[in-house]
């Protein structure tokens, strides 16, 4: 519930310092062990080279006055009987147990290095000797032969004399402590650098995303003409908002054809309910002069004039709402064939109606049977309502599509018509009668169907005055193969 009401920038930062926190405290712990090995490391070398000028000392006998004395480590010095021979004081309760002398062996020997468990020590030992009781040290060994004397005096060489130098962690500890009073301030303020640093930069990587939602606010569906400012940057946020406009966009044209298709709607249903109330208001007015079949069968023109436009418009508001029909397989030749059929019946005297589809080889689509009849309609009345003579109905197979032609020889239409035709309650100046029966919705309504079939209605180039010639592509059913038919002629 938190993270819901935090902004995201907060949580950017919040994850940034969390993440640096736990980063930057992995890297303090290997840095501090590695300070803290390191001084060790260079503790032990030092500690060897001190073992090594001891040494040098008890071979040659020189004077307790030299500057070995000065050494910072703690050494003692046991002979072969577990005696103290020489170092520091404090150490003397500690030999031989557990600084004890190594047994007697040949030639030299190699130091050594462990790890020696001081243990207690009586109440009265020195103040130095109690606090090093009790504790875990790192202890530097080696063996050699002393022929020289504590006051570098000749006498009987010393065998076997065993050097413990004693190796204290107080130099690591003291690095580790300084290291730790930088990072004790040094660690938070690389967080909280961290997450300003995010929040800076998610503050301004979504300032232009506040901009965008600040722009949203003023759009309404009265005004969709704004668009969101689009960054320079050819980012996420850019592409982000240059995809809102192409939704303002057609939402736009959604609008603006919504608009227009209920102002048409408005006018086109107008019209019929004004005339029938016209002719109805006169009958009344002049019962006796009225010729009463006549009228009856006026309002009947009209009604089933408002009944078939209420039926389209219907049809195209399912179309619009791609609302799912039940596909089934389709033979597109027989429905064809009945198609022309009952175009043929009701065609003018004239004009006569062809058909050139496959006679035995079916071609089938996956579709709405009774959508798919409605476009051969469609594009049946049309071509029968403006043809002079002849209309041929074509249907064949091209790759995987299955193709519906209609051609007609009346009038054509013009270049800068071809897509206005498809437009709802779209009518040329030459057919705006009303009288012929058209809605200006036919073809609108089968281009849509086909399109809810996945295929296209698209009008061909033919020459001037050479009539219309409407194309549906439609994808063929699974399992057709991919050949043309061969066509076959029936009138």
């Amino acid at each position: 519930m938190l993270r819901k009401r935090l902004p995201i920038r907060l949580r950017a930062a919040l994850a940034a310092a969390l993440t640096a926190a736990v980063a930057f405290t992995a890297g303090v712990l290997w840095l501090r062990n590695e300070v803290y090995a390191s001084k060790m490391s260079d503790t032990r070398n030092r500690a060897r080279a001190s073992l090594d000028v001891i040494e040098q000392r008890y071979k040659y006998g020189y004077g307790s006055d030299q500057v070995l004395f000065d050494t910072p480590y703690t050494w003692v010095i046991v002979d072969p009987a577990g005696r103290f021979v020489e170092g520091d004081p404090d150490l003397k309760p500690f030999v031989p147990a557990p600084l004890y002398g190594l047994p007697d062996r040949p030639g030299p020997t190699v130091p050594i290095e462990q790890d020696l468990h001081l243990g207690s020590v009586a109440d009265g030992a020195r103040p130095g000797s109690r606090q090093l009781a009790g504790r875990e040290l790192r202890v530097v060994t080696s063996a050699f032969h002393g022929p020289g004397l504590l006051d570098g005096r000749s006498s009987a060489p010393v065998e076997n004399l065993t050097l413990h130098i004693l190796v204290t962690s107080e130099e690591a500890e003291e690095a580790v402590a300084t290291l730790d009073h930088v990072l004790y301030v040094g660690l938070p303020a690389a967080v909280l650098l961290v997450a300003l640093i995010v929040w800076i930069t998610t503050s301004r990587a979504l300032h232009p995303v506040e901009v965008i939602q600040q722009r949203l606010r003023t759009i309404t569906s009265r005004d969709l003409s704004l668009r969101v400012p689009v960054p320079p940057r050819q980012d996420e946020i850019a592409r982000l908002a240059a995809t809102t406009n192409d939704t303002l966009d057609r939402l736009e044209q959604a609008a603006e054809q919504q608009r227009r298709f209920t102002a048409d709607a408005s006018h086109e249903l107008r019209t019929p309910l004004a005339a029938l109330r016209a002719d109805l208001e006169v009958a009344l007015h002049y019962p006796d002069r009225t010729d009463w079949p006549e009228v009856v069968r006026g309002a009947l023109g009209d009604a089933e004039r408002l009944e078939q436009l209420i039926e389209a418009l219907l049809l195209l508001a399912d179309l619009d709402n791609r609302t799912p029909s039940t596909a089934h397989p389709v033979d597109l030749a027989a429905l064809t064939r009945k198609a022309a059929a009952q175009a043929r019946r009701h065609a003018p005297a004239p004009v006569s109606v062809h058909i050139d589809c496959p006679a035995s080889d079916d071609v089938t689509v996956h579709g709405d049977a009774r959508q798919l009849e409605r476009l051969l309609r469609n594009l049946l009345d049309n071509a029968v309502r403006h043809a002079r003579s002849r209309v041929l109905v074509t249907v064949s197979t091209q790759a995987a599509t299955a193709l519906l032609e209609v051609r007609d020889d009346g009038p054509g239409i013009p270049a800068e018509h071809r897509e206005k035709i498809f437009e709802r309650f779209a009518r040329l100046d030459a057919s705006r009668n009303r009288s012929s029966g058209g809605t200006g919705l036919g073809l609108a309504i089968a281009r849509e169907i086909a399109h809810c079939h996945r295929g296209t209605l698209t009008l061909g180039e033919t020459p001037p005055a050479a009539g219309a010639h409407f194309a549906a592509a439609l994808p063929l059913g699974e399992g057709r193969a991919s050949q043309s038919s061969t066509p076959h002629e029936e009138s």
